[in-house]
């Protein structure tokens, strides 16, 4: 009865085989300020000078629906608490203003990542909110708007459609969820944020994260891109032959989007065998029973937890025909037990116990049998068991059931777990929960005047062939900021493999032997303008930026430059004097003497020339 067999790996060729498709829509965050007001794009985690509480309900939409995503929100009847700051929150995060004028350096980077994607831009930009109940908003919507569609990008020889590029803004920062309340911080929402949307034409998981690095790429081309982690995210739709789209939110880690489109791949055909083998059993699910009077002295912890709270109760249901099945595996990782749980989860509860992995947990034999009899089980059966508040316990339990009761794929977003697998979260939303944005006017559009700016890759490739400098090298001056042709054009007597040295050489050696973090990018002009002409040598530069960064007073004339004639005399004198010491005392005798003023190579040579 049991002996349908799991997928657990497929190969690239088998995907191909199975119908894999694949589409990406990345979100960039940018600098400067927020979207709708003058906020600075700054995230925070310390202490909040306030908090506020709203509850959000979900409404109809342009069409006159109530999108399924939101109502599917509605149903967990949370409270949001939001997080904020005196400084750097205003009346528009808090929903108290109306949005202000449009940060239109935000707009101006989506046009050019339109104009490199050749994408079709309409005359005018228009803004529409899009309904979002999950408490990530404090006014129940996010402003987003078309910018442009109908792009395309070549990589490999592949034609990748762009469907459309987006400008809306971020929502807040999730801090704490339970079942009753979510609290959210505030710094984040509102920030403007990219959304790039390819079209369904990706085909295998390497050809995915191949589009996903080149297309960060291009977004980090931008001159006012944020940077670190968490500040672009990438989500992948996934769908096979037979199955349907699901969106996989959170995928951060570029090296695991392979991972997260086989693993969906797998757990769609999964289900689709196991929803075939239930429908030949002719599997249903039975009524929710009440199972408290039977478990109320049980050791187990998570039962115990559930019937300690007021009104805690452990309900159950009859999986009719479905055997030991709820422990079949459908991802690595996970069970069909697990995805039936995740659709209880969302409503509120820890989880759920099904009876494919009982006795465990503190739930004994004896009592598995006692709920095996008073749901009145076969040995063909199985059963899924919820406790908590009656309320919750209930709307959990009718979730899980419903999923049970549902043999066919659903369209859903599910979030991206660090192992490849996913979790459920909530329905794939549609166009109902659109409708327009009336405190924004829109914007007219003139492409003529947008700049693409070159490429990060042709940057790379710019300063290694200018300046003989290794790819890691280069990269780490474009992301840093430092722009080493501008540098040689200010202090052309410099060379360039000085000029990395200083940034990325100096301070480390700063650090190792002083123990001191100098903050080169501060005292650069001063340091190199005054090294370029001749003011200072290099054997300087440690002492003087060691005193810069405590504070101290630079009197740069002790470090003037000496010529090796000046010093020829002296130096003469003091080799005469020390000949039968090692060479390395030597030079420290005379360098301690002459430390910073004289380019050490140069004292070197002198000794040399002596001896």
């Amino acid at each position: 009865m049991d002996e349908l067999k799991p997928i657990t790996k497929l190969s690239e060729q088998e995907l191909i085989k199975l119908g894999l498709k694949s589409g990406l829509e990345i979100h960039q965050q940018l600098e400067g300020h927020k979207l709708f007001c003058s906020c600075p794009t700054n995230i925070r985690d310390d202490k909040p000078d306030f908090i506020i509480q709203r509850k959000l309900r979900a409404i109809a939409g342009e069409s006159g629906k109530v999108d399924q995503a939101a109502a599917h929100e509605h149903k967990k009847e949370k409270t949001f608490q939001y997080e904020g700051y005196n400084d750097t929150t205003c009346l528009v995060e808090l929903d108290e203003m109306p949005p202000q004028n449009l940060n239109l350096d935000a707009l101006n980077s989506a046009l050019i990542i339109s104009k490199f994607f050749k994408s079709s831009t309409p005359n005018q930009v228009r803004f529409m909110r899009k309904t979002v109940i999950d408490g990530s908003n404090t006014s129940g919507f996010q402003r987003t708007a078309l910018v442009s569609f109908d792009g395309e990008l070549i990589i490999d020889g592949d034609k990748i459609s762009i469907e459309s590029v987006c400008l809306e803004e971020d929502s807040c920062k999730n801090v704490e969820d339970n079942n009753t309340h979510k609290k959210y911080n505030l710094s984040r929402l509102g920030i403007p944020l990219i959304e790039i949307a390819t079209g369904p034409d990706l085909k295998t998981p390497s050809q995915i994260k191949k589009t996903a690095e080149y297309i960060g790429m291009i977004l980090r081309s931008l001159p006012n891109v944020k940077r670190g982690l968490g500040t672009i995210r990438q989500d992948v739709n996934i769908s096979i032959k037979n199955g349907v789209r699901v969106e996989l939110k959170g995928a951060q880690d570029l090296k695991l989007i392979p991972t997260y489109a086989e693993y969906e791949a797998i757990r769609q055909q999964n289900l689709l065998n196991l929803f075939k083998e239930l429908k030949q059993r002719k599997a249903s699910v039975g009524e929710i029973v009440d199972l408290t009077e039977i478990l109320n002295k049980s050791q187990s912890k998570v039962i115990q937890l559930g019937l300690n709270k007021k009104e805690g109760c452990v309900l159950g249901a009859k999986l009719i025909n479905f055997g030991v099945l709820t422990g079949f595996q459908i991802q690595p990782g996970r069970r069909f037990g697990s995805e039936l749980s995740d659709h209880a989860k969302v409503m509120g509860v820890k989880g759920l116990f099904h009876s494919a992995e009982l006795p465990n947990y503190g739930i004994t034999q004896k009592e598995k049998e006692l709920i095996l009899k008073k749901l009145k089980c076969t040995s063909k059966d199985g059963f899924i068991i919820i406790t908590d508040i009656k309320s919750v316990a209930l709307r959990a339990m009718e979730a899980a059931i419903s999923r049970a009761s549902n043999f066919n794929l659903i369209k859903c977003v599910r979030n991206a777990r660090p192992d490849g697998s996913s979790t459920y979260m909530r329905p794939m939303p549609g166009a109902s929960r659109m409708y327009p944005e009336t405190d924004i006017r829109p914007i007219n559009v003139n492409m003529e005047n947008i700049q693409v700016p070159k490429l990060l890759s042709e940057r790379i490739n710019d300063l290694m062939k200018e300046f003989n400098l290794t790819e890691d090298i280069c990269k780490k001056l474009i992301k840093e900021g430092i722009d080493l042709f501008e540098l040689k054009k200010l202090y052309s007597n410099l060379k360039p493999s000085y000029l990395v040295d200083y940034y990325f050489s100096i301070p480390s050696l700063v650090k190792k032997k002083f123990d001191v973090e100098v903050d080169v990018i501060n005292f650069q002009h001063t340091i190199l303008s005054k090294l370029n002409k001749n003011q200072i040598t290099k054997d300087a530069i440690i002492p003087i930026l060691i005193k810069l960064q405590n504070g101290e007073d630079v009197n740069y004339d002790e470090y003037k430059p000496l010529s090796i004639k000046d010093i020829e005399k002296d130096v003469n004198e003091i080799v005469s004097k020390n000949k039968n010491i090692p060479r390395g005392a030597l030079m420290g005798k005379i360098m301690s003497k002459y430390a910073g003023k004289v380019d050490g190579k140069e004292i070197n040579k002198l000794i040399s020339k002596l001896l």
